[in-house]
């Protein structure tokens, strides 16, 4: 170790210094003597104890030089002889490397109280006393009486926050091993106990401010920081608890802190609660070591009364400067408004000038004057910002305040707000659910083609493998993240981002807001960005996989190279395409029948023109030769069960796993309504026996599709499906071709299921599951012989009718008539077409009556084809039939149908009619009868004729259905696989960015008031969302980039719709996503004042634009390497998209006249600077920066965790804000992002995160960021990121 020998001399030798003990002692010396001869000499000295640093001097004069001093550390006093030796009393220092040292001392006395100081001068001990007086300050805070509250610039319990947090993750030390309970545990220590109100009004603010502090033995001067702590009120535990404290000013004796602190009513603080202020000389920054100066006491009722307060230092050494104390309250009386019932009275829009803001004000009260040259009393207003319905959407804040001043003079009020999105665990869930929903569809759509024969009952249980592995995984992710919700946790850690069981939520999302208000140029204003964590799946093992866009351009070579790639991706369109038309043609069938209830014919028209409309693309959308290829492709290889045997055979392996199928809720998820009545979903295989009551089988509820999922279940089922299909694979590769008999005893062998395997299978499921009496239990974790069952049915003698869903006329109205039963022969598709065409021709013929429109033939969907010729029906195509439905005994023997449109009360029944007597007749057949004088309801009219629709619809989406899982199946298996995976990392990615979306939606839309010009801006544009990344393409970082950009492509998809908020809603607003994987919609609630009242919805999408820049040394490596082209091609790539959407902008008329020649000159400068291809050019994130907020858009910042890079550049946006906005001056910069990042909310953020307030750099990385990037001294530090 290395002294400082000026200091300890000068420390030894000021007669100020206050020793713990003085005194003579007999040392030993040694000396060196002649020809390396050394000698023990016994010399008395003055000797001087301090902490742990003993030293002595030349002689006996206390007054004399120092010779030399030993650090009291590893050491132990020893006293070897009770007895006087001949020299005096003797004891030893025995050090733990080093010798041993000998003191003598005159008397017993003397020497027993050296060695007590000396025992009680190491750290060691120190430390175990400051770990003592720790636990009984802890104990004392645990007790009801004492809860302290989170509020201000606070340090709780008196001592620094990461030893708090350390000791509370100890204490839950068994908890840490769980990764979503760590998650929950960080955020119960972190927490608040009470979450602090954000629209409480405090007691009083205060600025501090220090002079003629004193200097240190050198003539230095200190480096002070003002600790505030509280003492509770009587009753309560008498220890002093820090309660906020200041930033850090170096080498100054007048420090003006820009640190403000605020004391509430809901910490229990009161008039009579007494504070102390307490400086500190803090020498070393990175350890924090300091020294105390000096303090003051004063009660907060008396700051409270006076706006100006001067208090002399106190300390043992007497006076050592003053501290003053410029304090401002706000009035009692709460203005309307403030309150929060009823519309806010303010407008929040960013940084206007209007007068008219929402803030509380005081006229009369005096507060601290503006600079030092000014009086000391000038009337100043204390503001605090409007949050409107903020904490509905987000949780758990962090508050710092400061107060600055302008380059005139005038103060600049600066409050900074960290919060939690509630939406972290809940939109995830939502999508989840989505997702799952769309697994079981897949399965039943593999499961409807029924058994088929050869290689393709291998590939079709692949499929089903895949399928039953994503439905598995994706299940137990929601699952992990409702147990998350139901802790009451609302982020995930940064040190957790690479814990697969909760993937799908963003990595540390959190809200940056910054309210700020400049009284003297009347301006005010909100910076709010949204700070989360890269969009990426985070591998454990740390593998690369080249990101989304590489998997992506994989998996294009590979569609390219399979000819039937683009068939199936074609397939999966047009049955999306299907689902949405059919779904918008029901809703228009639900808008008429509630307009025909009221009879309101004059809007029925045209809900009926759009129902024609689309009613025309669905029809349009199948090409007949790609559906009978795959109608014949069944045919061909299905496997038929002969009626007669249905009851006699076994089941095969495939039938009895398909039959479990139905244990997972397969069933549609479309909606429900007037045509489609709720019953249990039908069996897939019926035998003719009463249906297995499963305990987690299908019921209507308002639960989520997957909330009694077992997922128990699905991975038996899994394992018995792989096990199947590793047999299937065996037995295809051990095939010989040519020879008939070993086919045909292959063949058998499809049909059971291996011995070994069967029995090894029903071993471990009986080892995992426990017994149970209910049967239900165990037909969700095992396989079913439902022939067993069967046959014990029969021998109990328990007859039963057969179940009732297996009626045709109730299967075809279930949610599940969506898909075929394996036993259904498909319905041909102009068959499906022509019953499409003839409902919706009655149903417009019969709106046409009920609006007058008597005489108004029928429509036409399509043009007249040539006639099809087909086995088993033959169809007039000039006529359009009502319904036709397929006869049960189609196939051998089909008569030929000759459809006749023609009304029956026109004499004869043959199929001719004169087209003269067509003409002659007014109106067509669906009308005749119909009486619009007599019909008193026309929703009874209009029912058949929808529900025979609907019918229809059900049928084609089967027909589309099946024609999907053919395609699918006819892909390669290698195929299959690949986009499987990247489905998956694409859905990881795209959870992630969708909730920070929505949640920076969100708190637009309820954390500021909205005015008619942003919801025209919604309505007419969309608005911009600004993604800034901070990552480098290098390393593993280059993956997440890579996700990112797909993340946030994928984005620009998704639609929104705003709806208001009523009753419970608008007390916890919550978005709801509905659709499919392609195409989502959001409906998000807004408080009800804000939409317009003539009842119009706002419909929207964003558009989202994504500048990278690398920051930190692995981007100096990477532009070294030459692998930046990538990220300079998408910077430009999104420049072209914010420059057209700017374009689209202006022509709207948006924004001031000043704000569009503002804009047009920033991307001008920007695409300067994208030619330029700098290194490390953070100017085009500066520009995209000020581009985005004067359009008003939505802000993201972002970088591997969201935690140090990410503080970086938000802390840096602000002060360039302040600057730009409210004339902060540029010198006064450097301080005011010191002071942000070391005891801002971004601090706080580090904190939460990895329970230490220090950012992940070292000295080597913080010199490769850009200067204004840079951390201040003392604020980073070895910490795990």
């Amino acid at each position: 170790m290395r002294f400082n020998k000026p200091e300890l001399n000068s420390l030894a030798s000021n007669p100020a210094t206050r020793f713990d003990k003085e005194g003579l002692l007999i040392i030993t010396d040694r000396q060196e003597g002649f020809l390396w001869r050394s000698s023990e000499v016994r010399v008395e000295r003055w000797c001087k104890l301090r902490g742990n640093l003993l030293f002595y001097l030349k002689d006996k004069d206390p007054k004399s030089a120092v010779a030399g001093l030993l650090v009291l550390e590893n050491c132990r006093a020893r006293i070897q002889n009770e007895e006087r030796d001949p020299d005096g009393y003797v004891f030893d220092l025995d050090f733990k490397d080093s010798p041993s040292e000998r003191f003598i001392t005159r008397s017993s006395a003397e020497r027993l109280a050296w060695v007590q100081c000396i025992e009680q001068a190491s750290s060691e001990r120190l430390n175990a006393l400051i770990r003592q007086l720790k636990d009984q300050i802890v104990s004392q805070s645990r007790q009801p009486s004492s809860g302290a509250s989170s509020m201000g610039n606070h340090i709780d319990l008196g001592m620094p926050l990461e030893q708090q947090m350390q000791e509370q993750l100890q204490l839950h030390g068994q908890l840490a091993e769980d990764g979503q309970l760590s998650v929950s545990v960080t955020t119960e220590v972190v927490a608040p106990i009470e979450e602090l109100d954000l629209s409480e009004l405090p007691i009083c603010e205060t600025a501090l401010s220090c002079d003629t502090l004193p200097l240190d033995t050198l003539g230095r001067p200190p480096n002070p920081q003002v600790v505030c702590s509280l003492l509770p009120t009587a009753g309560e535990d008498c220890v002093w608890r820090e309660h906020a404290r200041t930033e850090l000013q170096e080498r100054t004796r007048t420090p003006q802190f820009l640190c403000t602190m605020r004391f509430q009513r809901s910490a229990g603080l009161s008039a009579s609660t007494r504070l102390r202020f307490s400086v500190f000389d803090v020498r070393e920054r990175m350890t924090l070591t300091a020294v105390p100066l000096g303090h003051a006491e004063v009660a907060l009722g008396v700051i409270q009364d006076t706006s100006r307060l001067r208090l002399p230092l106190t300390s043992p050494r007497g006076e050592c400067g003053f501290i003053t104390l410029a304090s401002w309250s706000p009035d009692a009386a709460v203005e309307p408004g403030q309150s929060g019932n009823g519309p806010p009275r303010s407008s929040t829009q960013l940084f206007e000038g209007s007068a008219g803001a929402g803030v509380a004000t005081t006229s009369s009260r005096r507060a601290h004057r503006r600079t030092q040259s000014l009086p000391p009393k000038l009337g100043v207003r204390l503001f605090v910002p409007q949050q409107c319905g903020l904490q509905r959407v987000c949780s758990n804040p962090r508050l710092r305040t400061y107060r600055l001043h302008s380059s005139l003079g005038a103060d600049i009020s600066v409050q900074e707000t960290l919060l939690e999105s509630r939406l972290c665990c809940q939109l995830p869930q939502q999508l989840l659910s989505i997702w799952i929903q769309r697994e079981k569809e897949l399965l039943q759509e593999i499961s409807g083609m029924g058994e088929l024969s050869g290689e393709w009952r291998w590939r079709q249980m692949n499929l089903l493998e895949e399928h039953l592995r994503l439905l598995k995984d994706y299940s137990q992710a929601k699952q992990n993240i409702q147990q998350l919700a139901r802790d009451g946790v609302s982020f995930k850690r940064s040190s957790a981002k690479a814990d697969e069981s909760l993937e799908f939520l963003p990595v540390n999302l959190h809200v940056q807001r910054m309210w700020a208000q400049n009284d003297t140029l009347q301006r005010r204003g909100l910076l709010d960005v949204v700070t989360v964590g890269a969009f990426t799946r985070h591998d454990p093992k740390g593998r690369k996989c080249g990101g989304l866009i590489k998997l992506l351009q994989e998996s294009k070579s590979w569609k390219l190279e399979q000819s039937n790639a683009c068939k199936v991706q074609a397939a999966n369109d047009a049955v999306q395409a299907t689902k949405q038309l059919r779904k918008e043609i029901v809703e228009l069938m639900s808008q008429l029948l509630q307009l025909a209830s009221r009879r309101s014919s004059m809007d029925m028209m045209p809900l009926c023109n759009q129902m024609v409309a689309r009613t025309r693309t669905l029809l349009n959308l199948w090409e007949p030769s790609i559906v009978e290829e795959a109608v014949a492709f069944i045919e061909r290889h299905r496997i038929i069960e002969e009626p007669e045997n249905v009851l006699m055979e076994p089941m095969s392996p495939f039938r009895k796993i398909t039959q479990q199928l139905t244990a997972l809720e397969l069933k549609s998820p479309e909606l429900e309504d007037f045509a489609t009545p709720v019953v249990a979903p039908p069996d897939l295989w019926p035998r003719g026996q009463p249906p297995l009551m499963r305990s987690n089988s299908w019921h209507p509820s308002n639960s989520s599709p997957s909330s009694s999922l077992d997922i128990r279940a699905i991975d038996s089922l899994q394992h018995v499906v792989k096990c199947y299909n590793d047999h299937l694979r065996s037995l295809e590769q051990g095939r010989q071709p040519g020879r008939q008999d070993e086919d045909e005893e292959q063949e058998a062998t499809y049909q059971s299921l291996p011995v070994a395997w069967q029995t090894q299978s029903e071993v471990s499921t009986a080892a995992q599951v426990p017994p149970s009496d209910n049967p239900a239990d165990l037909s969700v974790l095992q396989l079913i012989d439902l022939d067993e069952i069967g046959r014990q049915a029969q021998r109990q003698r328990h007859h039963q009718p057969p179940a009732g869903f297996l009626d045709t006329k109730l299967m075809s109205s279930s949610p599940s008539a969506n898909y075929y039963r394996p036993t259904e022969e498909p319905e041909p598709l102009d068959l499906t077409q022509l019953n499409i065409e003839a409902s919706v021709m009655c149903l417009v013929s019969k709106l046409k009556f009920f609006c007058g429109r008597c005489d108004s033939p029928a429509i036409r969907l399509r043009h007249p084809k040539a006639p099809i010729k087909r086995e088993g029906f033959a169809v007039a195509p000039q006529q359009a039939p009502d319904v036709i439905a397929a006869s049960a005994a189609s196939g051998k023997q089909a008569p030929n149908l000759a459809l006749d449109l023609k009304p029956q009360s026109v004499g004869g029944s043959g199929g001719t009619t004169t087209a003269g007597s067509v003409a002659v007749k007014k109106g067509n057949k669906f009308t005749d009868g119909l009486d619009l004088s007599m019909t008193t309801d026309w929703a009874a009219e209009l029912r058949p004729s929808m529900r025979k629709l609907r019918h229809a619809m059900d049928r084609l989406l089967k027909t589309a259905r099946l024609m999907h899982s053919v395609q699918r199946l006819q892909q390669d298996m290698r195929c299959n696989r690949l986009q499987a995976s990247i489905m998956y990392r694409r859905d990881v990615c795209f959870s992630q960015a969708l909730t920070a979306l929505v949640s920076s939606l969100m708190l637009r839309l309820w954390g500021s008031e909205l005015d008619m010009g942003y919801l025209v801006m919604l309505r007419d544009l969309g608005p911009l969302a600004y993604f800034e990344g901070l990552l480098t393409l290098y390393g593993n970082e280059a993956d997440m980039w890579s996700d990112m950009c797909i993340a946030i492509e994928d984005l620009s998809a998704v639609s929104f719709q705003l709806v208001r908020a009523q009753g419970e809603v608008a007390q916890t607003p919550m978005p709801r996503i509905t659709g499919s994987r392609q195409a989502l919609e959001l409906q998000l609630p807004v408080p009800e004042h804000s939409l317009p009242g003539n009842g119009t919805s706002i419909s929207f999408k964003i558009t989202p634009v994504f500048f990278n820049i690398g920051i930190n040394e692995k981007a100096s490596f990477a532009e070294t390497l030459g692998q930046t082209k990538e990220q300079h091609r998408s910077n430009w790539d999104n420049y072209l998209r914010l420059s057209q959407y700017f374009g689209r902008y202006r022509k709207l008329g948006l924004g001031s006249v000043d704000t569009g020649e503002s804009l047009q000159s920033l991307l001008g400068f920007m695409e300067q600077q994208l030619r330029a291809n700098v290194s490390k050019n953070v100017k085009i994130l500066h520009l995209a920066e000020d581009a985005c907020r004067l359009m008003d858009g939505l802000r993201f910042t972002s970088c591997k965790s969201a935690k140090d890079r990410t503080g970086m550049a938000v802390t840096l946006e602000q002060c360039r804000v302040l600057v730009r906005e409210f004339q902060l001056p540029a010198k006064h910069v450097p301080y005011a992002l010191s002071t942000m990042r070391s005891e801002g909310t971004r601090m706080d953020n580090v904190l939460k995160n990895i329970g230490k307030r220090k950012y992940a750099f070292n000295r080597t990385q913080v010199s490769f960021l850009p200067a204004m990037y840079r951390p201040p001294v003392g604020s980073y530090g070895k910490a795990q990121t």
